[in-house]
């Protein structure tokens, strides 16, 4: 989300990148030699945290940096996320064993086991020394090589000793085995992403962005930055809500698993724009965490439990290898059974307790306070100077379809700012027909307006125009102008908007998008049915929906839920030729359609000086479709 800007586009939001993107760096590159020496398994653990949290960074900051080192970067650093995982996973796996040896085992056995699993293939045990666990050693402390263990009993204790602990000390002998085998190829990535030198080009290009930055821009953290943290926390927010059906299913672990990837998303967007919040969002990022903490031990048991029939059905093949029976691999399967048992009611009890946190942060209001928060910024990110009221009302410009119609936005949002607006927010096709494309893009950007992806935009960008049909030659026309009448940094600009924009005002949560929340090509508008209204009212689960698309102004309410469809600003195409948007204000609330009158002339002046169609010329000046007023292409 976002687009390759330059510092002088916003100094303050490249310097806020650069200052949240360098530790990340460095923490990275300080645990590296600790991954190298494995002398703590904390080392692989923060080192791999240090690159999601900078793979998120990447996707958070992109408006900044240049899309083809943004590929890069996280190309490389997914690579050695991977190369962590691995061994990470093993850490936690070996760890979690040991406790749970000592937790369900120990109390219940009195004396010294002595348990010894010869094995001859060479490539799985990796190591001969006679400090292997694959020796076994007496209470003397004389060492008993395998070929003189006692193969008959294979254990042997001075008394006796829980049945389960075999099966899992054998199981931990295969994870330390195979956590020795991947260490060399861990060692390896680590020394590959050295020779990238990806890690030192990230850091030269952010300390030369922050430097330029600083010419530009003395200081301070410009209304731009809390737009991007407001549209990603609450994108972040949304995505992990889509799985909040998922909670009434136990058995759905894929779903949970993706959660647990959501929450960490969501957990590392807060972190990501802390600093420019009240308290940093402490107490919020530390209830995500929680959340995610439940999620994630969910996952390692879902793991185990994956897992442990895989391992069971090993063990038994290599008894039967070895033994030609299965009598030492029943003594193996009861320490594996209760592990599986185990993993399977813990996973249970974390169920039930993330449906218990998740339900309390609801009652509690834990969501739409955070929403608050994070939207509260850019109420005021329109008007100059304008400051938050929050006893008072607030004023919210609606507005949709400018169709790059420069003079009929121009003469919207001076309407606006003389009425009080404080915010915009645009649902979507600010390009097409008219004939400034570049112009209307720039001047949303400048004047911080919330911008959410149309359908026309979107197929401007995919270039559809190439394989259109000759029928619609003079759509062709329109989208092949846009696109080669935008700026790079403008074209960039439109493709990372989003399709929906969340935010919550006064208590008040609104949702923009530029068709409906499942298409970008629904009309919601007076003909809609009332059924298809209280569907999406039920989904979304939104106060009021913001939307464009039909270029005709409507207000219907449905299941508690207001759809305000915005009309058009540049191509109307109710007869009124007029500019169109809506005003919204919030505490108490209202709606209200406007029209603004503006210099048709200056639009149609410039739609000849460019050679488009005189169609477009009269779409402006009427106030009709584009299929009424195009002639014919057979006529006379």
């Amino acid at each position: 989300m976002g687009w390759n800007c330059t510092p002088a586009d916003d100094p303050g939001f490249s310097r806020y990148t650069a200052e949240t993107m360098l530790p990340l760096i460095r923490s990275l590159e300080q645990e590296l030699n600790g991954v190298r020496t494995a002398d703590d398994i904390e080392y692989v653990h923060r080192a791999r945290v240090a690159t999601r949290r900078l793979r998120a960074c990447l996707s958070i900051f992109s408006p900044c940096i240049p899309q083809k080192n943004v590929k890069k970067w996280r190309r490389t650093i997914r690579g050695i996320t991977s190369s962590l995982g691995e061994a990470r996973d093993l850490d936690v796996q070996i760890d979690f064993i040991n406790s749970f040896i000592l937790k369900e085992i120990h109390d219940s056995c009195s004396g010294e086991l002595f348990f010894y699993t010869h094995q001859t293939e060479e490539d799985v045990l990796g190591l001969r020394d006679r400090n292997h666990p694959l020796f076994s050693q007496r209470p003397s402390g004389d060492v008993v090589p395998p070929d003189t263990a006692d193969r008959e009993g294979l254990l042997s204790c001075t008394c006796s000793f829980d049945i389960h602990r075999p099966g899992l000390e054998c199981l931990l002998h295969r994870l330390k085995t195979r956590r020795l085998q991947i260490q060399p190829d861990l060692v390896k990535a680590v020394d590959q992403l050295d020779e990238t030198s990806v890690l030192e080009s990230m850091t030269t290009y952010l300390h030369e962005l922050k430097v330029r930055a600083d010419i530009e821009d003395g200081g301070g953290i410009s209304r731009f930055s809390y737009q991007q943290a407001c549209i990603s926390t609450m994108t972040a927010i949304a995505d992990l809500f889509w799985f909040e059906p998922w909670l009434m299913e136990p058995d759905m672990i894929h779903r949970h698993h993706e959660m647990r990837i959501a929450a960490k998303r969501l957990r590392y967007t807060l972190e990501a724009f802390g600093d420019l919040f009240e308290c940093g969002l402490k107490s919020e990022i530390k209830t995500f965490k929680a959340l995610q903490d439940i999620l994630g031990d969910m996952h390692d048991c879902d793991v185990w439990i994956e897992q442990i029939p895989v391992w069971i059905h090993e063990e038994e093949k290599r008894a039967i290898r070895y033994f030609g029976n299965t009598d030492f691999f029943k003594i193996i399967r009861h320490g594996l059974d209760l592990l599986l048992e185990n993993r399977r009611r813990k996973r249970d009890k974390l169920f039930s307790e993330l449906n218990t946190l998740w339900n309390a942060l609801k009652q509690e209001g834990f969501w739409d306070q955070l929403m608050e928060k994070v939207s509260a910024p850019v109420h005021s990110s329109f008007q100059e100077g304008a400051q938050l009221c929050r006893d008072g009302p607030v004023t919210i410009a609606l507005l949709s379809d400018v169709h790059a119609n420069l003079p009929a936005l121009e003469a919207v949002l001076e309407d606006a700012r003389q009425k009080g607006a404080t915010a915009v927010l645009n649902a979507g096709d600010s390009i097409g027909y008219g004939a400034f494309p570049d112009e209307v893009v720039s001047l949303l950007r400048s004047s911080h307006v919330l911008s959410v992806i149309g359908n026309y935009d979107q197929a401007v960008l995919s270039k559809k125009w190439k394989t259109g049909r000759p029928r619609s030659r003079d759509k062709q026309i329109a989208m092949r102008f846009a696109y080669h009448h935008l700026s790079r940094e403008n074209r960039a600009y439109l493709a990372g908007l989003p399709r929906e924009i969340r935010l919550r005002v006064k208590g008040t949560s609104i949702l923009v998008t530029h068709g409906s929340p499942d298409s970008l090509t629904e009309y919601l508008v007076h003909e809609t049915p009332e059924s298809r209204l209280h569907e999406i009212a039920e989904k979304t689960r939104v106060d009021i929906i913001v939307t464009g698309h039909s270029h005709l102004p409507s207000i219907r309410s449905a299941n508690g839920t207001l759809f305000v469809n915005c009309g058009s600003v540049g191509r109307t195409e109710d007869g009124d030729p007029r500019a169109c948007y809506a005003l919204l204000t919030l505490d108490p609330l209202s709606v209200v359609h406007i029209r603004v009158p503006y210099d048709f002339s200056k639009a149609i002046e410039a739609l000849r000086n460019r050679h488009l169609p005189d169609s477009f010329a009269r779409i402006v000046s009427e106030g009709r479709p584009l299929d009424i007023v195009s002639e014919p292409e057979d006529a006379p």
